[in-house]
């Protein structure tokens, strides 16, 4: 599409002036995300030994009574740190996308203050809790289905067998549609995160997101799958380096479109009703 094309020719030529803050950014959110893991990892090689090495989790908790404590203790680091970083993170690319030559120190601004700090935890968890609801519900059909196949369908001749595949068949397919249109459903929320770092309340942040996203989830997602190829070539590490500020930036740009774009239609309203009541008094 041609929009698309006009917001990635927009990030290539953000990406000129700010491309080595956007790394130097993306590199101290991952070495925050890498430090927790690490954390986690020495942890568990301290108090599990060569155990850690060849186990799973389940199988280290049940021989190990450090584990739940260790875990339960990095899940919480991991929230401590992450999402305000992720915010401040969007901040800065946001404000790349406006204009504005920021410095990487944007990143932190959500620890320049308790509230901010406060507001940006609750807000991850707000978050992490609508996504996590609507994938538990896209789920729920096709599992109840798949519970009902595999409980109440008996097995026995080849026709019951068939029956039961089929029936397996049809809960799986389910599903994968379900999760299919919750990708898409979920799009709703995807200026969120912009319209907090804007400066928009929790709650507000949501509202106005999904208000400005009406009608054009699909849209939003084939954008985000249109970078897909980078995303394959970052599996190879090197293209990262640029693909991931890349993304960054030209979500930014196209999240302020769409915000830019609803507000735009917001003024465009009392201008008719103006226009209504003008005509009404003439009359």
């Amino acid at each position: 599409m041609e929009l698309f094309r006009m917001i990635k020719s927009d990030a290539r030529r953000a990406m000129r002036f700010c491309g080595g803050r956007t790394v130097a950014a993306m590199m101290a959110v991952l070495l925050a995300y890498f430090a927790v893991n690490l954390t986690e990892s020495v942890l568990l090689v301290v108090f599990c030994g060569e155990d850690a090495f060849y186990s799973d989790l389940l199988s280290l908790a049940k021989s190990f009574r450090e584990v739940v404590p260790i875990l339960a203790g990095t899940t919480a680091l991991w929230f401590v740190l992450i999402p305000a970083l992720i915010i401040g993170y969007k901040k800065l690319h946001l404000s790349f996308a406006e204009g504005n030559d920021e410095s990487i120190f944007r990143i932190f601004d959500m620890f320049s203050s308790f509230k901010k700090y406060i507001g940006s935890f609750f807000f991850g968890i707000g978050y992490g809790a609508r996504i996590l609801l609507s994938f538990v519900v896209s789920v729920l059909p096709g599992g109840a289905f798949l519970w009902f196949a595999e409980n109440y369908i008996p097995e026995g001749n080849r026709t019951l067998s068939i029956l039961k595949i089929s029936a397996c068949g049809i809960a799986v397919t389910i599903m994968i549609l379900c999760i299919a249109l919750c990708f898409i459903f979920i799009q709703r929320w995807s200026l969120a995160v912009y319209y907090y770092a804007g400066g928009a309340g929790i709650q507000k942040s949501f509202s106005l997101s999904a208000k400005a996203a009406k009608g054009i989830h699909t849209k939003i997602l084939s954008f985000k799958f249109s970078f897909i190829g980078w995303g394959i070539l970052s599996l190879l590490i090197l293209p990262i380096i640029w693909a991931v500020p890349y993304y960054e930036l030209s979500n930014a740009i196209f999240a302020k479109y769409l915000m830019e774009r609803y507000e735009r239609s917001l003024a465009e309203v009392p201008e008719i009703i103006g226009t209504e009541e003008l005509s009404e008094e003439k009359d």
